[in-house]
């Protein structure tokens, strides 16, 4: 249902993260039960009541509508009054913030407009810092809110929000760095956009010339983004060095040890992690037990033990019961 709104030019916007007396720059629509459009509920500059909120929660409406030409205002809206309200839930926000960049991503993506696609990904992470670097949330609540499937967004946004939450528990950041962590992790991937959707999506064993190409993605999301100047080298090494191993075995370069950047070595197990842990055509999501055991095995010779104690340790407590 949201979907085919979102098809219309329709965002679904959680009432949740609506407050009363708010006056908003924005529309608000309703989606009626068994129909296939979206009406107008509130006109933009009138404020929602205390009594509207609770007859949409009484009747079951967790959320309204804006128009795609509305996600600016609502951007400023859920910076101003929403992402830094610790008085609603964490996850509430954090679906909001990951619901607005997704519009943005996923039509910078379809037109190619790189600028769009790095002014996207920086908002992301400014937002995404700004929010998690409160008392940080209990990881398990943040993972059930994530989407577990392998689209590009889905992954690209799981990997920048694993990448940002890493980087706090591991205690060396500031809140910029953490930031750029997190919008070097939405573009780690950049580069798979020139790569054909029939090899990406491709079920069976990839020809050695299929893996050729895509082995080449860290390189070309590198190369275009080198380009611009506004993204730091760590952030590009993310792009470039997230398929580096420890031990050399990884590509493109084959750099080993301190060759890689602290940065990539992050964006390494975040890759891993949520390619393991999503549901892909060919196969369930792996149990997190099983991903944390590979994740252990492989630490100091692949991955960065460091980074893999703190992840390993601290999230298998805060997941708990999240998945299996």
């Amino acid at each position: 249902m949201a979907a085919s709104l979102q098809s219309l030019g329709y965002l679904p916007v959680s009432t949740a993260t609506l407050s009363a007396a708010t006056v908003l720059d924005f529309n608000l629509y309703v989606q009626r039960p068994g129909r296939s459009f979206a009406e107008l509920y509130r006109e933009k500059k009138l404020a929602l009541t205390d009594q509207d909120l609770e007859r949409l929660r009484e009747g079951g409406v967790d959320h309204l509508y804006i128009r795609l030409d509305d996600t600016e205002p609502f951007r400023q809206y859920l910076h101003d009054h929403v992402l830094r309200d610790t008085g609603i839930p964490t996850p509430i926000r954090y679906r909001a913030l990951r619901d607005l960049i997704r519009v943005g991503f996923e039509d910078a993506l379809r037109v190619g407009h790189c600028d769009s696609v790095v002014s996207v990904a920086s908002n992301f992470g400014r937002d995404l810092a700004a929010m998690l670097n409160e008392p940080t949330p209990v990881f398990a609540e943040l993972f059930k809110t994530l989407d577990h499937d392998y689209y590009t967004f889905t992954h690209a946004c799981n990997v920048g929000t694993y990448c940002a939450v890493m980087a706090i528990r591991l205690e060396q950041f500031d809140t910029g760095q953490i930031a750029e962590i997190a919008t070097g992790g939405l573009l780690h991937d950049l580069g798979k956009r020139h790569i054909p959707a029939h090899i990406l999506n491709k079920v069976g064993k990839l020809t050695d010339d299929e893996w050729d190409l895509v082995r080449q993605h860290p390189v070309t999301g590198f190369q275009e983004l080198s380009k611009r100047g506004d993204l730091s080298d760590g952030q590009l090494m993310m792009v470039y060095q997230h398929h580096e191993r420890l031990d050399g075995s990884g590509y493109p370069a084959g750099v080993a040890g301190d060759e890689i950047h602290p940065w990539a070595k992050i964006c390494a197990i975040a890759d891993v992690f949520d390619a393991m842990t999503c549901k892909r055509s060919y196969r369930h999501a792996i149990p997190l037990s099983e991903v944390y055991a590979h994740l252990r095995r492989f630490a100091g010779s692949r991955f960065d033990p460091d980074v893999v104690e703190c992840w390993t340790t601290k999230r298998k407590t805060e997941v708990g019961s999240a998945t299996s």
